[in-house]
């Protein structure tokens, strides 16, 4: 968009001298800023907004953070309630005879005394324990690869020290 620039008077204001060749129409002619921003123009309502008659909402006045939580809880009660046997208590931890049913093969029983050393340990290695802590690290690998066991990551490591 070309403008044409201001004609000027010689002996003028400075102002005038200094505006000459701006452009005189337009978004930058205004001195005041319009208070619509970006030219939004205000809506208004020309229908009526009143809710039709007889239409009743309800609302519930209960935090929707606890209503998420009991429905969650809800949910996860109606998908456990087929696996729950009849008379178990619902609270709190398991019946012993349920969590024997459950053969969790990661524990193995404690056969063994108090000190620490088990029977089952000392039969597995042939070793007792004295003997076992007196071997090195690579003595220990040699071992755990001739019964077949892993010698690296996490369960190795436990094996180790359940050995030693």
């Amino acid at each position: 968009m070309k403008s044409s620039p201001a004609p000027t008077k010689s002996g003028g204001g400075g102002a005038a001298n200094f505006l000459a060749g701006m452009p005189s129409r337009g978004n930058f002619s205004s001195g005041s800023v319009s208070s619509s921003l970006g030219g939004f123009r205000v809506y208004v309502c020309e229908h009526s907004t009143d809710p039709p008659e007889g239409q009743v909402i309800q609302t519930d006045s209960t935090n929707i953070l606890i209503r998420h939580l009991q429905l969650n809880k809800q949910k996860s009660d109606t998908k456990d309630s087929g696996l729950r046997i009849p008379g178990e208590n619902t609270r709190g931890k398991r019946s012993a005879a349920r969590s024997l049913d459950v053969n969790n093969v990661a524990k193995r029983a404690n056969l063994g005394t108090s000190s620490g050393s088990s029977v089952y340990e000392e039969t597995i290695s042939g070793f007792s324990q004295h003997t076992l802590q007196s071997f090195t690290v690579e003595r220990l690998r040699a071992l755990l690869r001739q019964g077949g066991l892993s010698t690296k990551g996490k369960k190795a490591r436990e094996t180790m020290l359940n050995l030693v």
